[in-house]
């Protein structure tokens, strides 16, 4: 049973003709009758039969055709479906990210996927960078954020995006008070009481503890810890701008600006197993935003 059967079925009774259901569909009148006749060898009887000039269903055509525009409306629907997701307005993508790679640029990335492509689902796993790509080796996930530099030869990296760190306090810690520029990385250490010390990189990890010195306060925490710890006005901590750009706008907390302090930043590749070119058309249309998102963050 083929789909031009159960059209050429379905045409002749709406049209009450073979000659007419031939017009219509553009092919000969000969095929319209062979796709009926092959269509009732399946069936196992005949389909129709000629009233007058006009062609009209049996018993056993009645029966069939409620099954037949049923079987029809369902190869429609799938169709276009299948060509949503050819152009890339529908499907399904799996992203894995870090925890603390959830705000600012990826919600945003999000928000507009969803704004643009409603009908593409998005399934968002976290997990450390190991366990992404773990992720990704399985299959569990196709596309994965993770801390670059990374040193699987098996990824390919489709995007890379980078991200300011803050040194960041309570507005009212004592070091918030002191004018901008008017103090040194190494006093904002030694006047941090805790020095919050968070691992963002092996660069970052590195040039904080080259300011730490013997005998001074300091605590290693997650991310999501050492800004609680700022939030709750305790400590200095080096943290990205996604995590205190909101807290920093409502003046919760205050980014510190020592003299001679250079910009310091963390990376995230978007990696993925496939190259750019082997992806589905919906992943095509994430990497689409996330570059759109990076351009206007």
């Amino acid at each position: 049973m083929e789909i031009n059967q159960l059209k050429a079925f379905d045409h002749v009774v709406r049209l009450g003709s073979f000659s007419k259901a031939a017009r219509y569909l553009d092919v000969s009148q000969p095929t319209v009758s062979l796709r009926v006749k092959e269509l009732e060898k399946s069936i196992g009887g005949s389909l129709f039969e000629r009233v007058g000039k006009r062609m009209e269903l049996t018993e056993l055509g009645e029966g069939f055709l409620p099954y037949a525009r049923q079987a029809l409306d369902v190869l429609i629907i799938g169709a276009e479906r299948a060509q949503s997701i050819k152009e890339g307005k529908r499907g399904q993508i799996t992203i894995g990210t870090l925890p603390t790679f959830t705000t600012g640029l990826f919600s945003s990335t999000l928000s507009r996927m969803y704004d643009s492509y409603p009908e593409i689902d998005l399934i968002i796993h976290t997990g450390h960078n190991q366990q992404i790509i773990e992720m990704l080796y399985d299959g569990f996930i196709k596309m994965g954020l993770i801390t670059y530099p990374f040193f699987n030869s098996d990824l390919k990296m489709l995007h890379l995006i980078k991200e300011r760190l803050f040194l960041v306090a309570h507005k009212d810690h004592p070091i918030s008070k002191v004018e901008e520029r008017s103090y040194t990385v190494k006093e904002v250490f030694e006047n941090s009481k805790p020095y919050i010390l968070t691992d963002w990189s092996e660069g970052s990890k590195h040039w904080q503890k080259t300011h730490l010195s013997y005998g001074m306060e300091t605590v290693e925490l997650p991310p999501a810890t050492a800004l609680d710890f700022v939030r709750r006005g305790k400590g200095v901590a080096f943290l990205t701008q996604s995590l205190v750009q909101d807290l920093i706008e409502s003046g919760t907390i205050v980014k510190l600006e020592p003299s001679h302090f250079q910009e310091i930043n963390r990376s995230v590749a978007l990696v993925s197993l496939e190259c750019e070119t082997s992806l589905t058309p919906s992943a095509k249309r994430f990497l689409e935003m996330i570059r759109i998102s990076s351009h206007m963050e």
